[in-house]
């Protein structure tokens, strides 16, 4: 089985929000409206695995790396995505633990 470490995502999440909100956008477009939902709904996010994750509903972890993984690759959150896919594959493995 793998554990899959939270705090950890945590981390690279916050470290990779920080990056886009270093990008220079204009106010307006497409990217920083979408950038702007990605950063606001991505504490939600890992609120949900912090409680999931202890309870070990691998069926609704899977949703909320899944809804990571597909956001993270719209914003170009490289570290995110490839983090999120590793989550999504061990959970429909049933490797995690």
């Amino acid at each position: 089985m793998i554990s899959l470490d939270i705090e950890n995502v945590v981390a690279i999440h916050e470290s990779q929000l920080r990056e886009l909100l270093d990008q220079p956008v204009g106010e307006s477009s497409l990217f920083h409206r979408m950038r702007r939902i990605f950063i606001s709904e991505g504490p939600d996010l890992v609120g949900e695995l912090r409680q999931l994750m202890p309870e070990g509903n691998r069926s609704e972890i899977h949703d909320v790396f899944h809804k990571i993984k597909g956001s993270s690759a719209a914003m170009g959150a490289q570290r995110i995505h490839v983090l999120a896919a590793y989550a999504v594959q061990v959970c429909r493995d049933g490797l995690l633990s």
